[in-house]
């Protein structure tokens, strides 16, 4: 969302490896016929009743990282990790999560940079198998597109440690597929920005995919199941992208040119931050600058500029360096002989920041959401080193 899934971000969050995927896109509508489904509000959507009372607490920053089973013994230090490393900047926010985790149990952290082509993911765990590290962190692409290198790893007994995948969760002494971004995290951001939609009464929903990335396409599908379900009168429209269409740009006009197809679109949802780069600027340029309101999964630093300026309207915050400091708490749970249950069944902490609340939402020094501004005290805690 999280998966990923990211920062994407997804940063991507959600963390994505990008991969050669064909220049192409798609979309395809979908209506509920009017009427049930609570009372209507202006603008012709739903705006159920419902659905403000599913936003209502998702308005205030959470106080919990979620995780609340403490290990049965400190972590043992002297551990050396590898982690294979993306560049989208919501990865690199992890990652520093990541790292300061790392060293608050005293491990050390080598990263392996990933290439952008398809078999790129599997050469960089492959020199991490080389550096015979104590555990492997990898993420964003299923195990069966590196499964001569998941085989290698488990023949060497390193633990390879999964997320921001959407695979189901696992652990098998070798192999750990953690719940970070899985589809149920993603789709519950998905039916968090569908009902605070389905509140401001749109009547036309644009909601920008990356099918390709199963976690964020599970984000898209979120937004118009849950839009159905409150705001039957809302139509939706799923429009597919491809990470060739983000690398390059093309994204924004591609939002105009479907805009202009469909004048009635009021609101355009996006399965990831990053892709809302020129957006404004496309906007501005076709005439269309104040036509529309904009939202999505894990918002990005730019995201959260947008929203004090008022040029956008609502985003899932993604507690990026949460993320990193619960794959540590997975690892330290394998090392100590204890199963990764309490992490996999805990969601991420996450909130809806808007333009009313972004003022007050937890934020580091570098703009990027917090989350819970004491969560490392919270890990310390349960990792049986606080003072």
């Amino acid at each position: 969302m999280l998966s990923p899934k990211a920062t994407i971000g997804v940063f991507v969050a959600l963390t994505l490896t990008v991969g050669g995927a064909a220049a192409c896109s798609s979309s395809k509508s979908s209506s509920s016929g009017g009427g049930g489904g609570g009372s209507s509000s202006a603008g012709g959507g739903g705006g159920s009743a419902q659905a403000a009372a599913n936003i209502e607490p998702l308005l205030k920053p959470p106080t919990s990282i979620n995780i609340t089973q403490p290990l049965k013994a400190k972590p043992a230090t002297g551990k050396k990790i590898c982690l294979t490393q993306s560049s989208e900047p919501v990865t690199l926010e992890t990652n520093k999560g990541f790292a300061d985790a790392a060293a608050a149990v005293g491990w050390t952290v080598s990263v392996v940079p990933e290439g952008t082509g398809p078999e790129d993911p599997g050469k960089a765990l492959g020199q991490c198998i080389d550096q015979h590290p104590d555990a492997i962190f990898i993420s964003g692409q299923t195990l069966s597109t590196m499964r001569s290198q998941i085989e290698r790893a488990k023949s060497e007994k390193i633990p390879v440690f999964q997320s921001d995948s959407g695979e189901p969760v696992a652990q098998d002494g070798s192999i750990y597929v953690m719940s970070l971004d899985s589809f149920q995290q993603t789709g519950a951001w998905g039916k968090m920005i569908a009902d605070y939609i389905a509140t401001k009464g749109s009547k036309h929903t644009l909601v920008v995919d990356l099918s390709l990335y199963p976690i964020l396409h599970a984000f898209s599908e979120g937004v118009v199941n849950e839009l159905k379900a409150v705001s039957p009168s809302t139509k939706t429209t799923l429009q597919d992208t491809q990470i060739t269409d983000l690398i390059g740009g093309k994204i924004p006009s591609q939002v105009v040119s479907a805009i202009q197809r469909n004048p009635d679109i009021d609101w355009v949802v996006f399965c990831l931050g990053d892709m809302t780069t020129g957006l404004k600027a496309a906007l501005t340029g076709a005439g269309l600058g104040s036509k529309v309101k904009i939202g999505g999964e894990s918002a990005s630093t730019a995201n959260i500029t947008a929203l004090k300026s008022k040029n956008e309207d609502v985003w899932t915050g993604f507690a990026a360096k949460i993320h990193g400091w619960r794959r540590i708490d997975a690892a330290a749970r394998v090392f100590n002989g204890e199963s990764i249950d309490p992490n996999n069944k805990a969601l991420l902490p996450t909130q809806l920041l808007t333009q009313d609340n972004v003022g007050s939402a937890p934020l580091d020094t570098d703009g990027y959401y917090l989350g819970v501004p004491d969560y490392k005290n919270q890990f310390m805690k349960l990792w049986m080193m606080s003072s």
